[in-house]
């Protein structure tokens, strides 16, 4: 009994591994398939001189004597193309002819047929699972969020801010209102002008660290930081060809930027960001993209940062002041 649990087991076991890596082993399939169709087909068009040459000398016999492959005479009265005899012999020949060339071939259609088939099954499986797996991110997101606008609602904004940043805000803050906290003068060399990096007052260039960070985006692992600011980048130039406008406000609340000096210039009504299919000042065409200036630029820190050797980036958004009137032609669409 206990063999036969053991037995059990082991095919409920062998089962799952099978079905929980079936993409990897249709696709593995499809691969030996393919390779073992071209070397079939390379062996079918070798023999196909062979078969040609073996009916040829057949049908060769059947024109000139229209003796069938049974012996019987074709009746000398008649034409050999119009007896009967004949045509059955010529018929049954050419049939052998493309069984033997369908003979041939089959190993290598088969195949390509299967190579084909597993391809398909692995990227149906493959799909199938990625729709699963954005259904579940965009119910935990949407509960996330969910989350934590009863979290803004019940405590308030600085309550939230607290959570998300694991405290470190309020650590921060204590440890300003007691005199110990010492910012540390951070330069930036972007190989015209140095920039002052403890001072977030140019919405056009932001210096992404841990201090200046405030919703959790910021990790202490470089290539956190370089995916974070990557994949927001592409989400955001695709709202861009979607929308034909991003704001930059949007784009600071999403990555959890400090918004004093930005609201500052919203109370000034100057408004700024990205437009599809607009023109500059000077009249040049926007570049029509929304870039972070994170592969733009090869000074050192740039490509440390790309090399995934510091944790820190200076942000150069290539965004623009946008007119009053834009932003009301885009409100109203």
């Amino acid at each position: 009994m206990s063999l036969l649990v053991a037995i059990k087991t082991g095919l409920n076991v062998a089962k799952d591994w099978t079905i929980k890596h079936s993409p990897e082993l249709l696709l593995g399939t499809s691969i030996a398939s393919g390779i073992g169709a071209t070397v079939c087909g390379c062996i079918a068009t070798k023999k196909m001189e062979a078969i040609n040459e073996k009916h040829r000398e057949i049908l060769d016999i059947i024109h000139k004597s229209g003796e069938d492959l049974d012996g019987e005479i074709a009746d000398g009265k008649t034409l050999f193309k119009e007896n009967p005899a004949y045509k059955r012999n010529i018929t049954k020949e050419y049939g052998r002819y493309w069984l033997d060339i369908a003979k041939a071939w089959a190993p290598c259609v088969g195949l390509t047929l299967a190579s084909g088939t597993a391809a398909l099954a692995s990227f149906k499986i493959i799909n199938g699972r990625l729709v699963v797996a954005e259904t579940a991110f965009a119910g935990v997101t949407k509960a996330f969020e969910q989350y934590r606008d009863n979290v803004i609602e019940d405590q308030g904004e600085e309550k939230d801010l607290y959570y998300a940043s694991n405290g470190a805000l309020k650590k921060k803050q204590e440890l300003i209102e007691k005199g110990k906290y010492k910012e540390k003068e951070k330069k930036y060399d972007t190989g015209v002008q140095t920039i002052n990096l403890t001072k977030v007052d140019d919405i056009f260039h932001y210096f992404f660290n841990e201090d200046t960070v405030a919703f959790g985006r910021y990790s202490n692992a470089p290539y956190y930081n370089m995916t974070v600011l990557c994949s927001s980048q592409e989400m955001f130039d695709n709202r861009l060809k979607t929308d034909g406008i991003v704001f930059l406000d949007d784009v600071y609340q999403y990555l959890g930027l400090d918004m004093k000096t930005l609201l500052a210039e919203r109370a000034q009504g100057r408004t700024y960001g990205w437009v599809l299919d607009c023109y500059t000042e000077d009249g040049m065409p926007n570049d029509q993209h929304v870039l972070f200036g994170i592969y733009e630029y090869n000074d050192t820190q740039h490509k440390l940062f790309r090399a995934g050797q510091i944790n820190d980036v200076m942000l150069h958004f290539n965004c623009r002041l946008l007119t009053p009137e834009t932003c009301k032609l885009f409100a109203k669409g």
